[in-house]
């Protein structure tokens, strides 16, 4: 997630290649988080707003914060934004902040779940 240039310039492989690594992650980061749950037996929300629920699920049962909750959310929308626009209509000044939420979520998360080193 380094290849974002300092400046936010990005060419249009550049932004759809981060737009499209943010998208990975985030799908990643949502199944780490679905494992808990299902190991512990608990209910998964089915339906259009899971994705939802199950940040909602997984604050209120303890297994992530409130503030990674609303870190990752971010993501989630940008995951979302990312599918249906198909990355023709990204914003290249918005990746570089959306990128390194990522790492900071990733890292939290990891810290979270006791995944650390």
């Amino acid at each position: 997630m380094n290849a974002i240039r300092k400046n936010g310039d990005l060419d249009e492989i550049q932004a759809r290649a981060a737009a499209s690594s943010l998208h990975s992650v985030y799908s990643g980061i949502e199944k780490v988080i679905l494992l808990v749950p299902k190991e512990r037996g608990m209910p998964i929300p089915k339906g259009e707003a899971w994705h939802s629920q199950i940040l909602a699920a997984a604050r209120q049962n303890g297994i992530i914060s409130h503030a990674l909750e609303a870190d990752l959310r971010n993501l989630m929308g940008f995951r979302h934004f990312y599918r249906h626009a198909y990355g023709f209509m990204l914003d290249t000044e918005l990746l570089n902040p959306l990128l390194e939420g990522a790492r900071a979520a990733v890292n939290r998360l990891r810290e979270e779940l006791g995944l650390s080193d």
